[in-house]
């Protein structure tokens, strides 16, 4: 299971909401969680850098979480898809990060594919 990329503020911090790692795309996802070895603190970092390569994620801020429109297990790992405010695009993240929204949908595989 992939440890979760959400990053929370510093303990002697006041209590803050947490922000999680999340790509539009979900093989950009994966890629993110390898570069920063499923350790938010480094996704975070990565993400902070306006120099390295965002891959198109971004730190979600949970006010702009509406809910979970899709899950998804792949390779043994599950993923959920958000949707935010303002925008059409879902994000992609690993399930579990955030506290699920309102009638989230059921795990599904992804669909076989046939050889031609």
């Amino acid at each position: 299971m992939v440890a979760g990329l959400a990053v929370s503020a510093a303990a002697a911090a006041p209590a803050r909401p947490v922000q999680t790692a999340g790509c539009p795309s979900l093989a950009n996802l994966r890629i993110l969680a390898q570069r920063s070895q499923d350790d938010a603190a480094a996704a975070a970092a990565i993400l902070s850098d306006p120099k390295a390569d965002h891959l198109g994620c971004s730190l979600l801020e949970p006010a702009r979480i509406v809910a979970v429109s899709e899950r998804l297990a792949l390779g043994g790992r599950e993923y959920e898809c958000l949707t935010l405010q303002g925008t059409g695009v879902c994000y992609w993240i690993p399930a579990g990060a955030v506290a699920p929204g309102p009638a989230s949908p059921p795990v599904r595989a992804p669909a076989e594919r046939t050889k031609r």
